[in-house]
């Protein structure tokens, strides 16, 4: 494709969609296919950019419905099995909301436990400080003085912590699908709003720049709202 014609990558994407693929499949393909372009225009192959007025596939799914949390029962089922270096990545998931690359790369240097906070490496190399809940310091004042060097989990790849959880969650008669390692920071929020009541306090601890980004986490049961509405004077 040398010349610039919206209407042919529109129908591109729409012949995808017919194939059944995912909205988020989808996505990926149009950013691989500006980026292929993105380097022709580079090469001097071509100057037309096709992709770049080409909107992106919308999802009709509810965001807030895209990725199932862990309850508070799914998240002691696999506790009640797991050893001590695998309860302390389940806490970092579900009480520090530590994103999987986070858990990787947290080292002890880095954990402040007089302070009862961490400092971790999230998205875009950004730092932040986040807040060690009850059971998260204590897991990890439970590690000996002498093994608090390097990093604080010992698996060094996503695919260790993937088939690990997985593991973890067929031991305990868990479902793992629909929430994967990423559903243990959705847990967190879910589990903080139903104790505080309080959706910028969770907001804060998922360090979310804004609030609307938290809702999508956050996830309120059904029972919450019924028992509001009963209670609604």
């Amino acid at each position: 494709m040398t010349e610039h014609d919206t209407d042919l990558t529109v129908g591109y994407l729409r012949a995808l969609e017919r194939t059944g693929l995912t909205p988020g499949t989808i996505n990926a393909r149009r950013s691989a296919a500006r980026a292929l372009h993105r380097a022709l225009r580079w090469a001097g192959v071509l100057q037309a950019d096709p992709f770049g007025d080409t909107p992106r596939v919308a999802d009709p799914t509810d965001p807030w419905s895209r990725r199932d949390a862990y309850t508070r029962e799914d998240i002691a089922a696999p506790m009640a099995v797991a050893d001590p270096d695998e309860q302390l990545m389940l806490l970092l998931g579900a009480h520090g909301a530590l994103r999987m690359s986070e858990m990787l790369s947290l080292t002890w240097d880095r954990v402040e436990l007089d302070r009862r906070r961490m400092t971790v490496t999230g998205k875009g190399r950004k730092t932040a400080r986040a807040h060690l809940s009850g059971p998260v310091h204590a897991a990890l004042t439970d590690v000996p003085e002498d093994s608090r060097t390097g990093y604080v989990l010992p698996w060094r790849s996503p695919k260790s912590i993937r088939m690990l959880l997985r593991a973890l969650c067929t031991l305990a008669g868990v479902t793992y699908e629909r929430r994967q390692v990423h559903g243990l920071r959705h847990a967190a929020a879910t589990m903080l709003l139903e104790q505080t009541g309080d959706i910028y306090i969770v907001s804060r601890h998922l360090r979310h720049s804004t609030v609307g980004t938290t809702q999508v986490y956050a996830k309120m049961r059904p029972e919450r709202l019924t028992e509001a509405l009963d209670d609604w004077e």
